[in-house]
């Protein structure tokens, strides 16, 4: 039973586990995380809270109240921190300074706030709420735990990358995770990943909780209301018919405090399966009555979703009120104060606890609605009124975050406050729009499959992951699974089942659908479950044109798949040869979209070269279907193919030819009135301008890019340019220009901006915003830099950005080195040591030059340091030698947007220094050595700049 709603709770021998772990939390100083998975009705909300109620008896360790995480209220973490810091610290001892943050905005006027504005504030709240947390554990000694029920809900979600980063970050802290075990299309648990991948993993275990022993059992009817009316035999006999389970026992308790025992209870009959199932429906017979409370809760069973005041009331509105209650206000509050409900978000939602909802489904509902006209009747109710709680004023929501940064208000805390609401509030209408579809599917199968395509389709233009992501969980249950499932019991079960032969019957309705979801999964960084579910859709009956898009999504999800990159490129080969089967105008625009795919794949790998040769065949297939009269289709994939194959060209250092294609895309798509398409490129034409080093040019079209991203509010558009934005800023300053006034201090407030949106709305830019912030503050503090560097190598990793990797990785190593030269604090030098497999993998694994190139020049700088430091330096100097050799040649080809050819200069000058402390005799010896290598007829045109540097030696 619920130990907070006055009842009795028995203890569970699986909290010594947990109990066990908050012992090597405190022990060992380290945070730790626990998965608390089990299905429903075994009693996991009720064990984390009786853990909870602990807080007190043990002072070293503080037991926060479990946070039910499918609480809006929590999406943003700034509730969620509320929440511990009121728990913890009331008299704000220690996390003043967090607290008066969040309740202003310092130095701001109500013109400066803006989207980037909030993610910075946001930002600078996180940081200070963990400043504070580490700054608690240390002064008082403390061992924190923290527990999230439910979080099964965000197991697809964004939000847990933000809440598993924001779990690392915290010291001397067990982490309770209670939930439901995975299902679905995962295939692996994504929670599990996120906490135990680097940088900082969390030690994790996982708990299964599971029925009561037969002792926990007998426990728990000797602590309740019974345990003087019934005898030993009895006790032993309810057990037996329960099976131990918390939910069933907890029933029998119920039913007993109002009815004699039932026959199942005497008598010596083995307790068999038969015996156990009357018992069962027995218990659940109190609901048969068509009282209005026992009909109360059979329509919460079988309306599964959340359900707020106004909702209940539509969904009792052909009952008259129950005597106890003098209105509906009054009802609502005697709907709280029952048993079996679960409050949430304040008590302004509720829900029927899961088991007892499915068993009710289970055993009662299919005699009571035999026809399934009851259940069809409520369902239509919640579609009907969840669309009209929340269509018009998400409309108006919607409005208001455009408007609200339009409208005068008196202050910035105001306007932040308002901004911050709305947010609030949007999302929690996503929640019904999203609930209020699953309604519609389950009672209309053709108008609810259309409705989720073109509310997908709105969420996908409006940038709106939210709302994607909560329509991609609802619509999980709905497919066809990809191995036969034992049938569902609960009240939607059968309709599901016929639903999914439906769909199974409509194999180009699966399809699409199908392949919105999977590509969604894939922009979401979960490309595994995405092939999961591709491997699932009817590929067989799929025309020719679903079967180019099936080809091209698998190639995709395969690109974001670790170590299995070159997986992709068989499915974009396929995806053309589907292309080739369809008529014309089709089979070129298709044709043309191929070849950009492994033009992009082949740049991911840094193959160059082909990609460059791909995207010559894209442009070459569209370029005449896109003249004079032709489609706006076919126009725009034109400029798209414009658009990638400029940003190579300026990535190779061809900077005239990637202007000539990208200022053309830019001027089609202004044409074509597309504003999302219009800032594309704009900030791929400023990019050009960046590795061009023309930065007043590239900084005009960034803030371009930026007003139109904001104004169409796509927040993963708008974290990107704000990252290319700030490492402008860093570059320019670096070359005596300055664009805005204190340009570091800018690019530091826009990469963090970058970070937080990019993190929150767009997971796949996430590993270059790490390893541009950690250029950017990697220039004056070396061990920042290396910290968010790390994180880009790891994040990099685990969505397979081959060439964010190769980048972070020899960034990393390059600030390694320099820390460690001008420190000679021997910490850095075992940091080089520990990426040597890394970036000797990456090299194997991509072919990006520049990598190799800059890995080889710098094990020249190592050995050249360890000989000058040795008695013998010249058996030390042979391998440098080589490495010098060997990498000048390799930058003197490669072009690798700002670094490459163009980064001779200053990779000489680091020679340079060191090439001067050598002994005279290795100084003439390297010299001609260099001189005869780089002079060699297979240098080719690579020669003439290194040898034009070697006269700078002397």
């Amino acid at each position: 039973m619920d130990p907070d709603r006055g009842t009795f709770y028995v203890r569970r021998w699986e909290e010594d586990q947990v109990l066990e772990q908050v012992r090597l939390v405190r022990d060992h100083a380290a945070s730790r995380a626990v998965l608390l998975y089990g299905p429903g009705g075994i009693g996991k909300t009720q064990m984390v809270r009786a853990l909870a109620a602990r807080d007190g008896t043990d002072p070293s360790v503080r037991w926060i109240r479990p946070i039910d995480i499918d609480d809006s209220q929590y999406w943003l973490l700034d509730g969620l921190q509320r929440v511990i810091v009121e728990s913890l610290d009331p008299r704000r001892e220690h996390f003043a300074e967090f607290v008066d943050h969040t309740d202003r905005l310092p130095g701001l006027s109500v013109q400066q706030v803006g989207k980037a504005t909030m993610a910075s504030h946001h930002r600078r709240s996180h940081e200070l709420f963990t400043e504070c947390y580490a700054h608690y554990i240390a002064q008082s000694g403390n061992t924190v735990v923290i527990t999230l029920d439910t979080v099964e809900t965000m197991r697809s979600t964004f939000l847990l990358v933000t809440l598993a980063q924001w779990m690392k970050g915290l010291p001397g802290t067990l982490f309770v995770l209670s939930g439901r075990p995975t299902w679905g299309w995962e295939t692996h648990d994504p929670i599990r990943d996120l906490l135990t991948v680097p940088p900082a993993p969390l030690e994790t275990v996982e708990i299964a909780l599971t029925g009561f022993d037969d002792q926990d059992a007998h426990a728990f009817l000797d602590a309740g209301v019974l345990k003087e009316s019934l005898t030993e035999p009895q006790k032993r006999r309810l057990v037996a018919l329960t099976g131990g389970h918390p939910l069933w026992l907890a029933l029998a308790v119920d039913y007993l405090q109002h009815n004699d025992p039932p026959p199942e209870m005497s008598g010596d009959r083995e307790a068999g399966n038969r015996v156990r199932e009357a018992f069962r429906r027995r218990l659940v017979t109190p609901y048969r009555s068509s009282a209005f409370w026992p009909e109360a809760i059979k329509r919460l069973s079988v309306v599964r979703h959340s359900v707020d005041e106004r909702l209940w009331q539509s969904l009792m509105a052909d009952r008259e009120l129950p005597a106890d209650a003098a209105d509906w206000s009054g009802a609502w509050r005697l709907l709280l104060a029952r048993p079996w409900i679960r409050p949430r978000a304040n008590e302004r939602y509720v829900t029927l606890h899961d088991a007892l909802a499915e068993e009710i489904a289970q055993r009662l509902i299919p005699l009571h609605d035999q026809d399934e006209s009851w259940r069809h009747e409520r369902w239509r109710t919640a579609a009907e009124t969840y669309e009209e709680l929340c269509d018009d004023e998400y409309a108006e929501v919607l409005e208001a975050q455009v408007e609200v940064f339009k409208q005068p208000a008196p202050s910035a805390r105001v306007l932040f406050e308002k901004v911050a609401k709305l947010d609030v509030r949007k999302r929690e209408l996503d929640q019904l729009r999203a609930a209020g579809l699953y309604y519609r599917l389950l009672t209309d199968f053709e108008g609810g499959t259309l409705r989720f395509t073109a509310e997908f389709a709105k969420a996908a233009e409006r940038d709106d992951v939210h709302f994607q992501e909560l329509a991609c969980h609802e619509l999980e249950r709905f497919l066809p699974p990809a191995t036969p499932q034992p049938p569902l019991e609960d009240a939607v079960g059968v309709v599901i089942d016929r639903f999914r032969d439906w769909l199974a019957g409509q194999p180009q309705r699966y399809l699409e659908i199908g392949l919105d979801v999977a590509r969604f999964l894939r922009h979401a960084s979960q490309p595994q479950a995405a092939l999961a579910l591709l491997d699932r859709l009817p590929a067989a009956a799929a025309g020719i044109e679903l079967k180019y898009r099936l080809a091209n999504e698998r190639g995709n999800a395969w690109l974001g798949v670790p170590g299995r990159v070159e997986r992709a490129q068989p499915h974009f080969v396929e995806a053309l040869a589907f292309a080739d089967e369809l008529p014309s105008p089709q089979r070129e625009h298709l044709r043309a979209q191929g070849y950009k795919e492994l033009g992009f794949y082949c740049r991911n790998l840094g193959k160059w070269a082909e990609a460059d040769e791909y995207y010559k065949s894209a442009y070459d297939v569209i370029l005449p279907k896109a003249g004079p009269g032709a489609s706006a289709q076919d126009r725009e994939e034109l400029a798209s193919i414009q658009a990638n194959w400029a940003y190579l060209k300026a990535l190779q250092g061809s900077y005239d030819d990637a202007r000539n294609l990208v200022e053309p895309a830019l001027a089609v798509r202004r044409k074509l009135g597309a504003k999302h398409a219009i800032a594309v490129s704009l900030s791929v034409s400023a990019e050009v301008y960046r590795y061009e080093r023309k930065f007043t040019r590239a900084w005009e079209q960034y803030r371009q890019a930026e007003e139109l991203f904001t104004e169409l509010r796509t927040g993963s558009w708008l974290g990107l340019v704000h990252q290319e934005a700030a490492i402008c800023l860093m570059q320019a300053h670096e070359e005596g220009l300055d664009l805005v006034e204190k340009p570091l201090a800018r690019a530091q407030k826009m990469i963090c901006s970058a970070l937080d949106i990019c993190r929150d709305y767009g997971v796949r830019w996430y590993p270059s915003a790490l390893n541009r912030a950690g250029r950017i503050f990697g220039a004056e503090d070396p061990d920042s830099g290396l910290h968010y560097l790390a994180q880009a190598i790891a994040e990099a990793a685990r969505v397979a950005d081959g060439w964010f990797l190769s980048a972070s990785l020899i960034e990393y190593l390059e600030l390694t080195y320099r820390a460690w030269s001008e420190t000679g604090d021997d910490r850095y030098r075992s940091l080089i040591r520990e990426r040597v497999a890394d970036v000797e993998e990456a090299i194997r694994q991509y072919s990006f030059a520049d990598l190799d190139a800059r890995w080889q020049l710098l094990q020249g700088h190592l050995e050249v340091h360890d000989a000058l430091r040795s008695d013998r330096p010249e058996r030390l100097l042979e391998g440098a030698i080589d490495h010098y050799s060997q990498g000048f040649l390799i930058l003197a080809g490669a072009r690798v947007g700002s670094h490459g050819a163009s980064a001779i200069a200053d990779e000489f000058d680091r020679f340079h220094r060191l090439f001067a402390k050598l002994p005279q005799d290795v100084q003439a010896g390297w010299y001609t050595l260099l001189r005869e290598r780089w002079a060699a007829p297979d240098a080719g045109d690579r020669s003439t700049s290194l040898l034009a540097r070697l006269e700078q030696l002397y």
